[in-house]
């Protein structure tokens, strides 16, 4: 398997190509669903097993006409017309009954795709086997047609694995095959790049993502997963492509090593982030003075964010206008992930920084302690032995749900205990000063640290 580092240094990646089903979209309940009730209405059934094994055998990139083939091969006599109509009445949703699109949604936030799109010197494109129209509902619901160039869909020409549909992307956007990646997540897509002359590369779904994390490793058994690597894809990444952020590097930086701008400091960051529950802005340094100004309408959150800014010693803005009118819980989960984005957006490449950091932070009789990892493998593990049920007008259990939301989206690990302590505010205060210490020990700057890891990459 290649890694990100030699790929981004071989080849001049100047856009980014993306299938929408499985890599943008999660569409494990609709047009996954969709295959299944329409084999039903004719009296077939099918498993979720036999689509995947359809999709690993490949030319199965067509759902209408993969539903039809299993339709017809149970004896079923039925025309690839009357079968599509029935999808889509599926898909689509009738008078009477609501359709399944309304169950999709985006895999890799917002945030990160506004950052590529800017990293990438041409931009973005869709190659998908959606309909025009599908494809177009989608980008609109979560608004990010914006950051695509180019789409190319079904209407345009034969489905993949012709190279067809990525050669036309390439044409419209006017760059060569042989500087995009391509990004799929079935056998299809990477016999369609590789023919094309793009790199690449394959992605985990939502469900393989949750298999791998509960195994370690790609089930033997996961028939795409398998036939991705065996066709020849670069690397397979996680549901969320996150690791992309170290393949295509920021225009400011080349060859790996960091461009400094006039103040000797790139680490700076902004994310906005909008849903029907929160809108959050985040402008967030690492390297800044640990002044920070935070509005998430819940004072006792606001104060600890503060605190891990301070102690950080990072310059931080955050505002967010949520719906406290329900609870807490959609204004608090937000606001970690928003930070998150906007601290892995900052730090970039992770080389030159000591990775690792601990510290310990007493408030009065309470004591806690952080160990984070800058590792690029989300995890975390918080023990902030709250005994009220609300501190403020946050309740307990969402402090320690900030911290974990914070690490998963900032890709790192993180471990937070408090050891000792009586007073709740003591404990949870010392816990989010032990983990801005030990965000600043963790990516210190180290100019003989290379990429701080055996592995040679931190993806």
């Amino acid at each position: 398997k290649k890694q990100t580092s030699m790929i981004s240094t071989q080849r001049n990646l100047k856009c980014l190509l993306w299938d929408m089903d499985g890599v943008l979209a999660d569409v494990s309940k609709s047009y996954r669903k969709a295959i299944l009730k329409t084999c039903e209405a004719y009296g077939v059934t099918i498993t979720s097993e036999e689509i995947d094994t359809a999709k690993a055998n490949g030319n199965a990139n067509n759902d209408w006409k993969l539903t039809c083939d299993f339709i017809n091969q149970a004896g079923v006599d039925i025309s690839l017309s009357e079968v599509t109509k029935k999808f889509e009445d599926i898909y689509q949703g009738t008078s009477g009954t609501p359709g399944l699109y309304n169950l999709e949604s985006l895999i890799p936030s917002k945030g990160l795709l506004e950052e590529l799109n800017n990293r990438a010197e041409l931009g973005m494109g869709i190659v998908t086997g959606r309909p025009r129209k599908d494809c177009d509902t989608f980008l609109k619901t979560h608004n990010i047609e914006h950051l695509f160039q180019a789409k190319v869909c079904m209407e345009d020409g034969p489905a993949k694995p012709d190279p067809f549909l990525i050669k036309r992307c390439c044409e419209l956007m006017g760059v060569r095959p042989e500087d995009t990646v391509m990004i799929g997540d079935t056998p299809d897509d990477i016999k369609a790049a590789i023919s094309a002359g793009s790199l690449a590369i394959g992605v985990r779904t939502p469900i393989d993502q949750a298999k791998f994390w509960l195994e370690m490793a790609d089930c033997a058994n996961n028939k795409i997963i398998n036939q991705m690597k065996f066709l020849g894809a670069n690397m397979i990444l996680n549901a969320g492509c996150t690791e992309l952020l170290d393949l295509i590097l920021p225009k400011n930086r080349e060859n790996g090593n960091e461009t400094l701008n006039d103040n000797g400091s790139c680490r700076k960051s902004n994310v906005c982030r909008k849903t029907n529950e929160t809108s959050i802005e985040v402008g967030l340094d690492l390297d800044g003075t640990g002044n920070a100004s935070v509005d998430t309408g819940i004072g006792f959150l606001d104060h600890m964010i503060h605190a891990m800014a301070k102690h950080g010693r990072f310059s931080l803005d955050l505002k967010c206008e949520g719906d406290l009118h329900i609870d807490d819980h959609h204004t608090t989960e937000d606001c970690a992930i928003a930070l998150g984005e906007a601290f892995d957006k900052a730090l970039g490449l992770r080389n030159g920084i000591l990775r690792f950091g601990t510290a310990y932070c007493p408030l009065d009789e309470a004591l806690s302690r952080a160990v984070v990892d800058i590792s690029s493998r989300p995890q975390s593990d918080i023990n902030l032995s709250l005994k009220r049920e609300m501190i403020g007008t946050v309740s307990s259990e969402m402090l320690s749900h900030f911290l974990m939301s914070f690490a998963t989206s900032a890709r790192i690990t993180l471990h937070v205990d408090v050891l000792k302590g009586n007073n709740c505010h003591h404990k949870a205060e010392s816990a989010f000063k032990a983990t801005g210490v030990a965000l600043r020990m963790a990516i210190s700057k180290d100019g003989n640290a290379g990429i701080p890891s055996t592995k040679g990459v931190l993806n």
